[in-house]
């Protein structure tokens, strides 16, 4: 172990030449464990630097080693930008932007969708180091995630040892976006023994059960040790713990829609359909086409609403970012701000979408940012802006927690407040709702203690739950014009976690009897990358065991 805690213990010196002593003090801890640690996820909040953080790792521990990023499309030229002021001539080539690109780039930039179409070239370059930025893009099972895996040395055969590039980051701020299972395929790329077998996995942490057709893993267990797992293979710093920021304000705010029949038609038809349907044939296309008429009859009950809090924000003399699902909320408000309004769109250029990020942090007669909540969520700095509206809510906690912190970043000086605008008695309460346990569950993840919490198992279990209630909801509002405020209560709470907490050992060497066999002896050890790894045959089978968890517990909790 001494080994491994003088691993740490890189030259400030050496990252402070490379970084031109620019770096924060949490940011120079970030990258002397990243180069410690070598195959890590960097989880800090989002507006912390990790981006910097990553590419200094990089420029200090494979200064001359070819070095691969993947990112979202919208961020490439953003990758290219911030490696420019770290290494001004470093030779970049920016994969389906770049016409003349240098020949044989030391830096090579590529975003998710594209990977497909380079495989044969990426995957014949011998890398020295490869960053996965919002590496919760990889979560679940795909062409893409797979492209990632094989880059990264991970072999399909669960036991196989990792191979690849020697420095491999993953950059994400939301490293569980809605459960447990989110974290399986990032514990995969850096090596961590307990992602050795997803089944093992799930029954593990994700409270996996068998039904009629097949394995259910969108549970939650033992969350007190996988938040102890994490911290082998991660670093997380909060903005509260390293910087001086100015208060964020949150707040929910009701709005009053029964004046729009629309809306509650769309509620009572929904209901209707969905009150009828088997349970056992689940139609999820006709499901999410339905729900989606719901959602966009509510956001459009809601625009007027929006509309009047622009106003009164501009005319304060701030900024405002407004953050819908919706494209068509982004045209009617655009229609009505004209110049005053940039647009974040999925269809943008990054060329556009960065061309309107720096419109809307240096030019004064720009006033609102309209950003769909995917695209505009992720890997800008919208700054300039003090207040963030909700126009509508995602079904994913981890987009809403990305959107708030474009403007709750490194660089704010002033007061955020953030407002998430919902019409209750609609399926807006039951989003809230969800959302609210969904984040305490990735709180408990993350967290130093395990809340009393209740998991919510599937929207359409939660909904089929709800349908009577949300149809008497609808028909009371038409009838008598008041939107009752009883979703919440609605919610009736699910098996609780299993808080199974590991018993404390000793430091040191970790040495263990065998229960069955007392002249068995068993040896906790850290593996090559800092895991910690056990002699005992459950270890090999399932990359977990009880020593290990026992010493786990003892080593972070000091």
């Amino acid at each position: 172990m001494s080994d491994f805690v003088k691993s740490l213990a890189q030259s400030a010196a050496q990252i402070d030449k490379v970084a031109s002593g620019s770096l924060y003090p949490h940011q120079s801890d970030g990258v002397a464990f990243l180069l410690s640690k070598r195959r890590v996820i960097l989880a800090d909040d989002m507006g912390l630097g990790k981006t910097r953080q990553a590419i200094v790792a990089m420029e200090v521990g494979a200064p001359m080693g070819k070095i691969l990023v993947v990112c979202p499309a919208s961020l490439k030229l953003n990758w290219k930008r911030e490696i420019r002021l770290v290494d001004p001539g470093a030779s970049i080539e920016v994969l389906g932007v770049d016409r003349d690109a240098p020949e044989d780039a030391r830096w090579i930039i590529v975003n998710y969708d594209i990977l497909g179409k380079h495989a044969g070239r990426l995957h014949g370059i011998n890398w020295s180091g490869v960053i996965l930025d919002e590496a919760h893009f990889i979560r679940n099972a795909s062409q893409r995630t797979n492209h990632c895996l094989k880059l990264l040395g991970v072999q399909a055969e669960a036991r196989a040892p990792v191979l690849g590039p020697e420095f491999v980051f993953l950059l994400t701020g939301t490293p569980m976006t809605n459960r447990p299972k989110d974290l399986f395929n990032l514990l995969r790329c850096v090596g961590h023994p307990s992602a050795r077998s997803f089944l093992s996995y799930a029954k593990r942490y994700c409270d996996a059960y068998r039904n009629d057709y097949g394995w259910v893993t969108t549970g939650a267990s033992n969350l007190d040790e996988l938040n102890l797992l994490l911290k082998e293979v991660s670093i997380r710093r909060k903005k509260e713990d390293v910087l001086d920021l100015p208060p964020k304000i949150r707040s929910w705010v009701p709005v009053d829609i029964s004046g729009s029949a629309a809306a509650f038609n769309a509620v009572e038809s929904f209901v209707t359909w969905y009150s009828g349907t088997d349970p056992s044939k689940p139609n999820d296309t006709e499901f999410l086409a339905r729900l989606t008429k719901v959602r966009t009859a509510l956001h459009k009950a809601k625009q007027k609403a929006v509309e009047e809090r622009i106003r009164d924000v501009v005319a304060s003399g701030e900024k405002v970012v407004v953050f819908t699902c919706f494209s068509e909320g982004i045209e009617r408000h655009k229609a009505k701000l004209g110049d005053t309004a940039i647009t974040i769109t999925g269809a943008d250029t990054a060329e556009k979408r960065m061309a309107a990020v720096d419109r809307f942090q240096q030019d004064e007669t720009v006033k609102v940012a309209l950003c769909n909540i995917i695209a505009g969520g992720v890997g800008i700095t919208l700054t300039a802006g003090t207040h963030v509206i909700f126009q509508d809510l995602d079904w994913v906690p981890a987009n809403h927690a990305q959107a708030e912190d474009r403007c709750y970043r490194l660089g704010q000086t002033r007061q955020v407040t953030v407002e998430y605008f919902t019409a209750d008695g609609t399926l807006d309460g039951y989003i809230a709702t969800l959302l609210d346990q969904k984040m305490k569950l990735i709180a408990a993840v993350e967290a130093e203690e395990l809340p009393d919490t209740s998991i919510l198992r599937e929207i359409q279990d939660g909904l089929r739950r709800l349908a009577p209630a949300l149809m008497e909801e609808a028909r009371a509002a038409r009838a008598t014009g008041d939107v009752a405020q009883r979703i919440e209560k609605l919610a009736a709470s699910q098996p609780r976690a299993n808080t199974d907490t590991s018993p404390l050992g000793e430091t040191g060497q970790w040495e263990f009897t065998s229960s069955r066999d007392p002249s068995a002896r068993y040896l906790v050890t850290f593996g090559r990358a800092g895991h910690l790894e056990c002699t005992c045959q459950g270890f090999a089978y399932r990359g977990n065991c009880k020593h290990v968890r026992e010493v786990r517990g003892k080593i972070f909790d000091e």
